[in-house]
């Protein structure tokens, strides 16, 4: 394998991880925001 082939195959990888991290992340963050808000507001209402 050239040199040339292996830095570009690399850095699709690099992207292709990234992407795949941000996908993950934004998955969790937007699983986990409704319960958090849901609990928040049930938190609220056994307050008052």
């Amino acid at each position: 394998m050239e040199p040339s082939t292996f830095i570009g195959s690399s850095i699709f990888l690099y992207i292709a991880a990234f992407i795949a991290v941000l996908v993950v992340g934004g998955y969790l963050t937007y699983r986990t925001s409704p319960k958090r808000k849901q609990r928040r507001d049930n938190k609220r209402a056994k307050d008052e």
